[in-house]
């Protein structure tokens, strides 16, 4: 019986001692890729504030160097309240696609956002009592975000991006951009 007692001990411990192996490795590979995505974004004269890696599990994405999807807080701009980039599939220093979502400051803080039907939001909003639409350009490298056609706001982006899509939201405009090169080094 004493032997047996032993047995199932050693057993009970060596896989203790496996799955506490698997975790700490999953938090270093986790680590590894946050280290991987930063490097990148400093290439890109971009510093992150926080990087969240998605895709599981770490340890295999980290064998491969890849991050699959990450979300990228930096810190915002005056006249912005959130500011995040999405890395698309970043291999070996080289991703896929970069996606950004600034979101700028209302002029007023009288504002209803005006919704589909869907309740998905829309370019226009309710300020002080009147609808403005929203819209965005780029010229070179300068985001301009537009009511009614006038400038509200411009911000200087690292290099030349397209707008994706513009929607009046509950905290502000949001403007979604991709970036034309994904090659930053």
């Amino acid at each position: 019986m004493k032997k047996a007692l032993i047995s199932l001990a050693a057993v009970v411990v060596i896989i203790l001692a496996i799955i506490g192996g698997l975790v700490i490795g999953e938090q270093r590979a986790k680590v590894a890729l946050e280290s991987d995505v930063a490097d990148y974004l400093h290439g890109c004269d971009i510093d992150p504030e926080s990087i969240d890696v998605h895709g599981r599990p770490y340890l295999v994405y980290a064998a491969k160097h890849t991050a699959d999807l990450s979300y990228v807080d930096i810190t915002p701009d005056d006249g912005t309240n959130k500011d995040q980039i999405l890395v698309h599939h970043l291999v070996d220093g080289h991703a896929d696609r970069l996606t950004r979502f600034i979101t700028f400051d209302y002029p007023s803080s009288q504002v209803r956002p005006v919704k589909n039907p869907d309740d998905s939001y829309t370019e226009a909003a309710i300020l002080d009592g009147e609808k403005v639409t929203f819209s965005a350009q780029m010229a070179g490298n300068r985001l301009d975000v537009l009511a009614d056609g006038h400038r509200l706001t411009d911000l200087a982006l690292p290099q030349a991006a397209e707008v994706k899509n513009v929607a009046a939201g509950d905290d502000g405009v949001m403007v979604e951009v991709e970036y034309a090169a994904t090659d930053c080094r």
